[in-house]
Parts: C-alpha cells; structure tokens; sequence
C-alpha cells in the first residue's frame, strides 16, 4: 500500500512540474504575472475607465447628469468624479495589480464577449482597457448585477473614493 502512494504521489508531483514547465494552467489556481510595478507605473496613460450610465426613462438633462466615469491610470492613481481630488488617489500595489490583471485576464480571453444580462433599466457600464500604446478595447458594455468579477473591479477602484 505505502508503494502505491508513494508512485501515485511521484506521478502527480512529475504531471504538476510538467504543466508549469510547458507554461499551461491548472483550473483553480491562477498564476501570477512576472510584472515590474516600477516599470508599469512610468507608463502615461489610462490602464482602465469605466463609465456608469443610468438607463430608462428620463428627461435630456437627467440622462447628461447621470453618467460618471471612474479610471485607473498606469501610474497607479484611481480617479473618482470628485471636485475636491482631481489628482486621483495611489492605489495599493495590492489593487493596482488585481485590476491590471483583471483588465489583461478580460482582452487576451474575451472573458465578457456574449455575457449579456436581460435587464430593462437601471444602471449599466462600460469597461475599457487601453493598452500600454494608449489603444483602447472594450471589455464589456451592460449591466452588471449578477457578475461578480465585474463588481468587485468597481468596489476595489471605488474604494478609494474620499466620500
């Protein structure tokens, strides 16, 4: 009996050491990305922005008053609609590197393209990337309500709102 765990355990380590060496991915355990925080926050620009719209009925001035964007810039600052900080607030490199990951995750596996929720009004968004050239791509435009990854990307940014 101790033989046989012994060669079950020796095959699972060699398989497990073999699908990191070729580089693949085990379901449920995300790799991290070898990523120079330095580096990353010399880069200008935006890295996400996403915008909030209210939608169903309402008058023209309702529907101008009720959009608002906030971003993320590749220096590591959050920008929240605020008259008071129009500097934005430093991220921890915690967040900066979930939202980073969470916008390279989205593009390179089109994770939202077809997610699509039936929903007649309230509120919806849209959540751009730009690369580190400056070009934007749509990650998503909908509602969001029953899309966790979705959500928790606002609540990190939002968290740092000075309210």
């Amino acid at each position: 009996m101790k033989k046989v765990v012994k060669v079950v355990l020796s095959a699972v380590m060699a398989a497990v050491m073999a699908v990191g060496m070729l580089g693949c991915s085990i379901p449920g355990i995300k790799a991290k990305r070898d990523i120079n925080l330095e580096e990353m926050h010399k880069i200008k620009g935006t890295l996400i922005s996403i915008t909030r719209q209210s939608a169903g009925v309402m008058s023209l001035e309702e529907f101008e008053q009720s959009s608002s964007t906030i971003s993320v810039s590749y220096a590591g600052n959050a920008y929240i609609p605020d008259p008071i900080n129009s500097m934005g607030l430093k991220m921890s490199d915690e967040d900066f590197l979930a939202v980073y990951e969470f916008c390279l995750d989205s593009y390179e596996n089109g994770t939202f393209n077809g997610y699509y929720e039936d929903v007649c009004d309230g509120t919806t968004y849209t959540f751009t990337y730009y690369d580190e050239a400056g070009e934007a791509h749509l990650l998503y435009s909908g509602y969001i309500y029953n899309n966790e990854a979705l959500n928790d990307i606002i609540n990190i940014i939002t968290a740092y709102s000075i309210d």
